[in-house]
């Protein structure tokens, strides 16, 4: 065996070995992809779980306590509270905005669906005009969130039409 058979059988080997390596790169590649979006779909459903955690929390609230029910009911109104009321008024309100505010930023940063949000745009603007939640808003609200939020709750306040307390 001369070497130019040595050399060509060395070329031959070299070749086999780089493609051989890059379909085990491809494999590779393509098993990342797939834990990548695994992982993203994870994420996805354990934000919009933690959402909708947040949210439950602010319902039992009201629901598994009459006297809270009746408390949101009269903040709401714009009805006058003592100073005990306004301030359990005002953590309810925070809580709830809270936890859209965090949504709102899960959707900014795109691990969860803009429908989530949407879904509970027509119980914000309810309550973002309402006499009680107005006051809110302006007094309390505005000054304790994120920019973004606060520009984002405003186009909807902007837009939103009286009637639709109504609902």
């Amino acid at each position: 065996m001369n070497w130019e058979a040595i050399g060509a059988i060395g070329e031959l080997v070299g070749g086999l070995a780089v493609v051989l390596t890059l379909v085990y790169i491809a494999f590779q590649v393509r098993q990342s992809s797939k834990q990548i979006d695994q992982n993203t779909r994870a994420l996805e459903a354990s934000t919009y779980y933690a959402a909708g955690e947040g949210f439950n929390k602010w319902w039992a609230l009201v629901i598994q306590d009459e006297a809270v029910a009746s408390l949101w009911q009269r903040g709401v109104a714009g009805e006058a509270l003592d100073s005990t009321d306004k301030l359990r008024f005002n953590l309810m309100a925070m809580m709830l905005f809270t936890t859209l505010e965090n949504s709102f930023h899960q959707l900014q940063l795109g691990s969860m669906g803009r429908n989530t949000l949407e879904l509970a745009k027509p119980q914000w603007k309810r309550f973002l005009i309402s006499p009680g939640g107005s006051t809110w808003w302006k007094r309390q609200g505005r000054g304790t969130f994120t920019p973004e939020f606060v520009e984002a709750i405003e186009a909807l306040i902007a837009v939103a039409d009286p009637e639709d307390l109504d609902d």
